[in-house]
Order: C-alpha cells, then structure tokens, then sequence
C-alpha cells in the first residue's frame, strides 16, 4: 500500500480526467466500510481497553485532535505505541487508489502509471 497524499492524489487523479469529483464519496464510502480504526487496532492489539477508547473519542470528538493524539495527551498511549498502530494500519487498510481498483475505476496497470506520474509532479 502506498502511503501517498490521500487528498492531493484524490485531486490530480480529478485533475488529470481519471476519476469524478463524485466517484470521491463512493471511495470515501468504501475506504470507512473496508478500513479498520486506530482504536480497533489498540483494543486488539491490548494497547488500550474499551473505555480508555471510549474516552479518547470523546476527547477527540470534543477538541477536534487525531485519536493518536488524544490518546498520547491522556497518557494512554505513548509514541512508539502509536507507530506501532500507524504501521500496522497503513499495512492492512486501503488507500485511495486501492479502493478505485477495487472499484473498477481503474485497472492496477492505470493506478501504477497515475501514482508514478503524482510523484513525479510532487518532484517538480
């Protein structure tokens, strides 16, 4: 999976006439029914209990943070806690353009050659 600029790939694959502005909620659709949570992975992996994530949505939900960083400001988590989290779900979740394969808005050969030509366009 590749780790690129979810929004900024989202924009030049739009950019470039691959996919429509409304094939955007349909991936976003895809991606929060496929991929699984930083809190999921926590409870799973017995870095956090049920409760403790309860709390940390609720800190989230209230002042707007990341959920690893409301979990590292109440303490519940430290930081290499949370890249452990961060590695584990960036290996088992979908990114963008993995779910327009899945999709069928692009072939694998189409997503390979549009994800080499955003970076060379982030190099120049």
């Amino acid at each position: 999976m590749m780790s690129e600029e979810p929004e900024a790939f989202d924009k030049f694959l739009i950019e470039r006439g691959v996919i429509k502005q409304s094939d955007l909620k349909e991936i976003d659709d895809a991606k929060s029914n496929a991929n699984v949570s930083l809190g999921t992975i926590a409870l799973n992996r017995g870095f956090l209990t049920s409760v403790e994530v309860k709390h940390i949505l609720e800190t989230q939900s209230a002042t707007a943070k990341r959920f690893g960083q409301a979990a590292i400001d109440l303490e519940l988590l430290d930081y290499d806690q949370l890249r452990e989290l961060l590695d584990e779900q960036k290996k088992i979740n979908f990114d963008a353009g993995e779910i327009l394969v899945l999709k069928g808005l692009l072939s694998p050969d189409q997503l390979k050659k549009e994800r080499l030509a955003f970076e060379r366009r982030k190099k120049n």
